[in-house]
């Protein structure tokens, strides 16, 4: 329920703020006061485009507020803790739209996108205007109409569920049927490069030791010559013995006291160190063998492997593990009829699924359809079409060559199901159903829509009352079937918040409360004001609903009786 509404620097209103109450409230006014902009301040709560050209002249920005009860159930419960916006007990929509365009938006204080708005919004407000009524000429809205109605959100769930699993084995079984068209050049080519790695009979590590290799065989001349000139100097009287014999000596002179220091240590491992020096260049004499014709085969070994791991990913290692990927792409590959075999197989049995839960879903469809139809018709006959007929025309969603045979008929399903349908209207007794969209007036589709919309909210469950909000509902109605509308629109107060924008006096009198819109001047610019009336001010405004010219005595007493099938 909307209990209060705050509006700045919208058009002509420079501010306003409002207190709602609960039940059945119609806002009235001479054409052109500022009605639509209170419209439009909570079309822009719930999330609609916003427009740079709605700020009030001379303002940088505009503002609307809406304070809500906080919705009880549980889905709207959870958007706004995922929101982190959860305020207790009070819901705080607020948009603010910039002269440059920009919009910004808040629950409960926390920044949010508009997207979020349009979430949260339909769980505490609902706005019915020309734009639905255009709605229903629209057909593919008529069977999720049905479905709301008649409570067939689980079952339609149920059957997108299963159409989106058919969907997709459908798309890994086209992907594999592409695949295969290309299979035998990529079985080729694998079968290409495998055998050029398996045939190099690749080691890792080998290429490091074939460069070893290579350096011992180019340079063994020289080799030789360095190898024992390091020999002589290590080896003999020199090198470790020399180290030995002078480790021994200092290590005497510190004996008798002398201060050598570290020296005799030092000079005992640097004969370690010479040792270990002549151990390792000894190891190099058994290497040094001048051998053109291995060099020859060396080189090329190693320019063989640097073609393959150019080619392959640049190491052995990246060479070997590309032999492994193309392996595993093989097996996949020789594979592909077993899973085209198996998709195949697992599609059939989603596409019966999916035709079974359709088909249940079509039945409970069309019960719900002629229930839905036969309530709005009861409606319509207090909205001044009492011989009213009202149909949906329900078939197959019939295409050449869809993908899904039913009863002989080819079919393109979808995740609503197998159904296409239309509202068929007759409004006169002897006249032929024929297509909604086309037969209805402007004034029949304002009732029509009205009487959907009132079967369909005593449809549907929901936790706590919901604002609705009617505007021009009244378009094209007179007489008594203003005075039915009336005490419709008060008796949808009854449980819910109605909000409604009226010429009518005969529905203004049946609200609960009455809020007028007035334009007038101040500082030399034209504004909107809005405020309650009661009592003889609302009996004036009914005159003046009334058209009657100046007001009369006649004319306050209609005024009063219509007051008096009020609340």
């Amino acid at each position: 329920m909307l209990r209060e509404l705050e509006v700045r620097d919208l058009g002509i209103i420079d501010k306003v703020r409002l207190q709602f109450p609960a039940g059945f409230t119609v806002l009235t006014g001479e054409t052109g006061a500022g009605k639509s902009l209170l419209v439009q301040s909570l079309q822009l709560l719930a999330g609609e485009r916003a427009d740079a050209e709605a700020v009030r002249g001379g303002c940088d920005r505009l503002l609307v507020e809406g304070c809500f009860a906080t919705p009880a159930g549980e889905e709207a419960r959870g958007m706004l803790a995922e929101l982190g916006a959860d305020g207790g007990e009070e819901l705080v929509l607020r948009r603010e739209v910039s002269a440059a365009g920009r919009s910004r938006a808040w629950v409960n204080d926390v920044a949010v996108t508009v997207g979020a708005l349009q979430r949260i919004a339909p769980h505490v407000l609902a706005i019915h205007g020309q734009h639905e009524q255009r709605g229903l000429t629209d057909p593919a809205t008529h069977i999720a109409l049905v479905d709301a109605a008649g409570g067939l959100g689980g079952e339609r769930d149920a059957v997108a569920a299963a159409y989106a699993a058919w969907q997709g084995v459908r798309a890994q079984l086209e992907a594999q049927r592409r695949a295969l068209g290309t299979r035998r050049d990529r079985l080729d080519a694998i079968e290409f490069q495998a055998r050029e790695i398996d045939e190099a009979r690749l080691r890792s590590g080998e290429e490091e030791e074939l460069r070893e290799e290579r350096a011992f065989l180019r340079h063994a001349g020289r080799i030789g010559e360095l190898v024992a000139v390091a020999l002589a100097a290590l080896g003999g009287e020199g090198g470790a013995v020399a180290l030995a014999r002078a480790a021994r000596s200092v290590r005497e002179l510190q004996d008798l006291g002398l201060p050598v220091g570290e020296t005799a240590a030092e000079l005992e491992q640097a004969q370690v160190l010479a040792e270990e020096a002549e151990r390792v260049v000894q190891g190099l004499t058994g290497r040094i063998r001048p051998a053109p014709q291995r060099l020859e085969e060396v080189e090329s070994r190693l320019a063989a492997l640097e073609r393959l791991t150019r080619k392959y990913g640049g190491t052995i290692e990246a060479v070997l593990e590309h032999r492994a990927r193309l392996q595993a792409e093989r097996e996949q590959l020789e594979g592909a009829e077993d899973d085209i075999a198996r998709l195949v197989e697992e599609g059939g049995i989603l596409a019966a699924r999916y035709l079974e839960l359709a088909r249940a879903l079509s039945r409970r469809r069309a019960a719900a359809a002629e229930r839905f139809s036969t309530r709005v018709v009861e409606v319509l006959k207090g909205l001044g079409i009492p011989r009213a007929r009202l149909r949906l025309a329900l078939g197959l969603r019939a295409a050449p060559g869809g993908p899904l045979a039913v009863d002989g008929t080819s079919v393109e399903p979808a995740a609503d199901g197998i159904d296409a349908g239309e509202f068929e209207l007759s409004t006169n007794p002897g006249e032929e159903l024929r297509s909604m969209a086309r037969i209805a007036s402007g004034g029949e589709l304002s009732r029509i829509h009205l009487a959907m919309r009132t079967v369909l909210r005593d449809s549907v469950a929901r936790d706590g009352g919901l604002t609705l909000l009617f505007d021009e509902v009244d378009a094209g109605i007179g007489g008594r079937v203003a005075d039915e509308l009336g005490a419709l629109l008060a008796s949808l107060g009854d449980r819910d918040q109605i909000l409604v924008v009226t010429h009518l006096p005969q529905v203004a009198g049946r609200a609960g409360a009455h809020f007028v819109v007035r334009k007038g001047a101040r500082s030399g610019r034209t504004v909107t004001h809005v405020e309650p009336i009661a009592g003889e001010a609302r009996v004036e405004e009914l005159v003046r609903m009334l058209g009657g010219g100046a007001p009369t005595p006649a004319a306050r007493q209609h005024a009063r009786e219509l007051l008096k099938t009020g609340p």
